[in-house]
């Protein structure tokens, strides 16, 4: 009983550990822009400059794996939502969204391989 009651607790803690390290994935540059699974941040084409007030900062990504624009768009309006972004536009290739003074762009470059572009800027 005390094997089992120990490699359940190890199971729980193995769990969480998991969990917590999954959801720290961010996109490098931006504060709290989770990174979508399945997709890598193209390093080379980051782009940023100015101070809090005025700033504006880029990145791309790109689908490791078959990914459609369909399922960027859900995991971010869901994930984004919980983060405090309010959705502004959404289309076929755009998602637009909106903090504080902050405007999010998510906009899709090309298909194959999925690549999108994710701008941050202040909000005009």
């Amino acid at each position: 009983m005390k094997r089992l009651c120990s490699f359940i607790f190890g199971l729980c803690i193995l769990a969480a550990t998991t969990t917590t390290a999954e959801s720290k994935s961010f996109i490098t540059g931006f504060e709290d822009i989770p990174l979508i699974k399945g997709f890598q941040q193209i390093e080379n084409d980051n782009f940023s400059f100015g101070n809090e007030e005025t700033r504006y900062i880029e990145a791309q990504l790109v689908a490791n794996s078959k990914k459609d624009f369909a399922a960027v768009k859900k995991f971010y309006q869901e994930s984004l939502a919980q983060l405090g972004w309010r959705e502004l536009k959404s289309t076929d290739s755009e998602l637009r969204f909106y903090r504080e003074n902050d405007v999010l762009e998510i906009n899709k470059i090309s298909i194959s391989p999925l690549r999108i572009r994710i701008i941050l800027k202040n909000r005009v």
